[in-house]
């Protein structure tokens, strides 16, 4: 190859690096925006108060004077240190809620195409795009509990149909 089309290449690799960077930082501009909040929240009781918006600026001054606070932060880590802030720091409690609510969607939606990706193999190729979508809304609703007694009353209602029909036996 000369060396010509070696810079060719080179400029091509170049301009479509250049682009994909450019897209990037179009797509993720507002991290750099939130990067005082984000400091915030990874460590609390080091960031500069004079850095984080002034409608916050004394609640992170309290806190960080607040020595319980700053116990209750080392014992129980960063994960569930933010319920402890209610009621007396309102306006943190809001600011931890929208950092953690920015990455709880992209969460459930890396959980469910793990579990897609399980579950659609080929030694379970019987599964139906209706079997698939049940599987999926039982990981996207984490919380759900069955209600026993409505199942169990059901099941009832419908033994004692087949009963009266003569079905059963």
């Amino acid at each position: 190859m000369h060396v010509t089309g070696l810079n060719a290449d080179l400029d091509q690799y170049k301009d479509k690096i250049t682009g994909l960077l450019q897209e990037f930082e179009r797509r993720f501009h507002i991290f750099s925006e939130l990067e005082n909040e984000f400091a915030f929240f990874r460590s609390p009781f080091t960031v500069k108060a004079s850095d984080m918006p002034a409608d916050i600026q004394l609640e992170v001054i309290d806190l960080q004077c607040d020595s319980n606070m700053k116990q209750k932060f080392a014992s129980v880590g960063l994960d569930t240190f933010y319920q402890y802030l209610l009621p007396g720091y309102p306006k943190l409690t809001s600011l931890a809620a929208k950092i953690l609510s920015m990455f709880g969607t992209t969460y459930l939606c890396e959980q469910a195409f793990s579990v897609m990706n399980l579950n659609k193999t080929k030694h379970r190729s019987r599964l139906t795009n209706g079997h698939l979508n049940d599987i999926v809304k039982c990981v996207a609703t984490q919380d759900l509990k069955p209600d026993i007694d409505v199942l169990v009353n059901a099941k009832d209602a419908k033994c004692q149909e087949l009963v009266a029909a003569d079905r059963f036996w």
